[in-house]
């Protein structure tokens, strides 16, 4: 029996893009029966033991770990994102490691002294491991970019999931409408661009949903002001899942300026519940928008009006829209993507064996 133990440490942070990672993958693995007759162990923080269910082993994260490495005997090692520090302290021990992203690379406020560090550490890890997985062509491409990949690593892009509305119980919303929504608050979603939507749309309110990252709050908030539509911000703070659904239910459309996406689930997750999506063409969110969602290709406010409203407006007419995005979202699936895991994982295994 192979014993597989995924690095799930990130749960301590559930509500988190990472920690929604962790959980969604780890549910759709250790639905049974587990194909190949594996033994699957998580490794997370202790006051989380079980929280997997049964199909699953437990391991409990210890700070320590981050320096003596994790004991294990595992037959191989998921380390489920690039920003991980929890390896095996064993170096025989066959690692797979999960990139979702190098936005740093497009970050202003990092020096380049700061990412070329950041490469050197992410190379190191690289070189560690036996296997890497992509959450996206955009992402492969980045990082064949900017690292070293040995030519003989196995390699693969797996798309995430994108949870369905219809899982989340019955939705009851006191949220004020019509009203956008986003969700994320970092200075790399890009906001701004997108204030003067507001000019020519009175009606609409901004719900933005998301931990305040680097005071980015209080920068757009003095942007809408200056802008004179301040008084149509509402900032969420961090939310549920119930009451992130509930946001996507009922808001007119998602804005998604985003510079730098590794993948972009907010886009599914807003096509999952029908609502029409208007995004930047930055990163990978041409990849997982597709066709059926409307694209800033310049940040000129004049451009950004332009595009919302002729998208809105296609959006009102065409009476098939909103079925063929539900469709479209439909196809990520966590099963299909915990199928392709556990595939990789085997292939990985069976070719150290």
């Amino acid at each position: 029996m192979n014993n597989i133990a995924i690095e799930m440490e990130r749960l301590r942070d559930i509500n988190s893009g990472l920690g929604q990672y962790c959980l969604q993958l780890g549910t759709a693995l250790a639905v049974p029966p587990l194909p190949y007759a594996n033994h699957l162990a998580c490794y997370l923080p202790a006051q989380l033991t079980g929280l997997l269910g049964p199909s699953f082993g437990y391991q409990a994260s210890k700070v320590w770990h981050k320096w003596t490495g994790v004991p294990t005997d595992a037959a191989l090692w998921h380390c489920t994102h690039q920003d991980s520090v929890y390896f095996p302290a064993n170096t025989k021990t066959p690692v797979v490691m999960t990139i979702h992203d190098l936005s740093f690379l497009d970050r202003s406020d990092y020096s380049e002294q700061r990412k070329k560090l950041k490469i050197k550490r992410l190379q190191k890890k690289i070189d560690r491991c036996k296997g890497l997985v992509y959450i996206s062509e955009f992402v492969k491409n980045t990082v064949q970019t900017h690292l070293e990949v040995p030519e003989k690593m196995s390699t693969r892009v797996i798309h995430n999931g994108a949870n369905m509305p219809g899982i989340m119980g019955e939705k009851k919303s006191d949220l004020r409408q019509p009203f956008l929504f986003s969700i994320g608050m970092h200075p790399k979603k890009n906001y701004a661009v997108a204030l003067p939507i507001l000019l020519i749309n009175p009606q609409y309110q901004w719900l933005i949903a998301g931990r305040n990252h680097k005071g980015y709050q209080r920068e757009l908030q003095k942007n809408a002001d200056d802008m004179g539509v301040g008084d149509r911000l509402v900032f969420m703070g961090e939310v549920s899942e119930s009451e992130k659904w509930d946001a996507y239910e009922n808001c007119a459309a998602l804005l998604f300026p985003s510079l730098s996406e590794g993948f972009g689930l907010p886009v599914l997750e807003a096509m999952a519940c029908g609502k029409p999506v208007f995004l930047s063409d930055r990163g990978s969110l041409p990849e997982i928008g597709g066709v059926e969602a409307f694209y800033f290709t310049s940040f000129a406010p004049e451009h950004i009006q332009k595009v919302f409203s002729d998208g809105m407006l296609k959006y009102e007419i065409d009476t098939q829209k909103k079925q063929r995005m539900k469709d479209y979202a439909a196809k990520f699936t966590w099963n299909n993507a915990a199928k392709e895991y556990l595939t990789f994982y085997m292939e990985i295994i069976r070719h150290i064996n």
